[in-house]
């Protein structure tokens, strides 16, 4: 009997070591998928920035950078409420490697993701640094002045790739109307529009329900010196944007095709890599 018993007591005392290696075994695998080796830029631990590398809050919108490096900006209505994720403008840093004729946006390695800056709510300037697929290593610099944001950034170096690349910010605008009844649209959009001023002066602007190639040499010509955007669906308020310095503002249909901007655009902005070689260019948005 007492063999017996030493013998179960043993595979018992065994059973709770495995389990209790199991646990710790999940509990670890849980840390490291927590852990920043999926997203190296620290992040802000507390609500309402939890996740955050940096957060900004002004009376009409927040803008903020998440810990993969991704930006987005969200605004408020009057009552300082947001006004929800289907509204809320999506940013970007991209490495484009052109190919037989064709931009190919290269992934960013989360993990390559590196900074000297502490994760912050009271930013006044970030800048961070990681690699795309081919190890094209990029920076990404943003400043923050009241109701004015700054975004610039560069391409440090091209890695294993042999193509042509360039970088550059993408401001993606969604359909602000998509959860509307179709036969509401065209009463709330129809002061909606999108103005322009090209480089050579000449100004130009569309309606919101409007189809435009925004691609067309009539639009973009050789770059913009501005463009705004009114839409009432963010209570009228406007966006503005302008390149401060050397560098290239563009705008694009959101299927590279022909069609009205409620469908969707980006606003684009690439830096004089000749003319800027410390990436001093901005990207100013303003929304007003």
């Amino acid at each position: 009997m007492m063999a017996q018993e030493m013998i179960g007591f043993s595979r018992a005392h065994a059973n709770f070591i495995t389990m209790k290696l199991s646990k710790n075994l999940f509990a670890t695998l849980c840390l490291s998928l927590m852990s920043p080796a999926f997203s190296q830029l620290p992040a802000l631990q507390e609500k309402p920035w939890l996740g955050y590398f940096v957060g900004y809050q002004q009376r009409g919108f927040q803008f903020g950078v998440k810990a993969d490096g991704k930006m987005v900006f969200e605004a408020k209505n009057k009552k300082g409420s947001f006004m929800g994720f289907d509204k809320a403008v999506n940013i970007t840093a991209e490495v484009v490697e052109t190919v037989g004729g064709k931009a190919v946006v290269k992934q960013v390695i989360p993990e390559s993701l590196t900074t000297a800056d502490k994760a912050t709510d009271k930013p006044k300037k970030a800048t961070f640094r990681g690699k795309v697929t081919g190890d094209a290593e990029f920076e990404v610099v943003v400043e923050f002045d009241g109701d004015k944001i700054l975004m610039g950034g560069r391409l440090l170096s091209n890695g294993s790739l042999t193509n042509p690349l360039h970088f550059q910010i993408r401001v993606r605008h969604a359909d602000v109307y998509a959860k509307m009844q179709a036969d509401r649209i065209a009463e709330e959009a129809k002061k909606d529009e999108v103005k322009f001023v090209r480089l050579d002066k000449k100004k130009g602007k569309v309606e919101l329900l409007e189809a435009i190639d925004f691609a067309s040499e009539d639009v973009t010509g050789k770059g913009l010196a501005e463009l705004s955007a009114e839409i009432k669906g963010y209570e009228g308020r406007v966006f503005e944007y302008a390149p401060l310095g050397d560098g290239l503002l563009t705008v694009e249909n959101a299927r590279g095709q022909a069609a009205p901007p409620r469908d969707g655009f980006s606003v684009l902005w690439r830096p004089d890599a000749a003319k800027d070689k410390e990436g001093k260019g901005r990207l100013q948005m303003i929304f007003k």
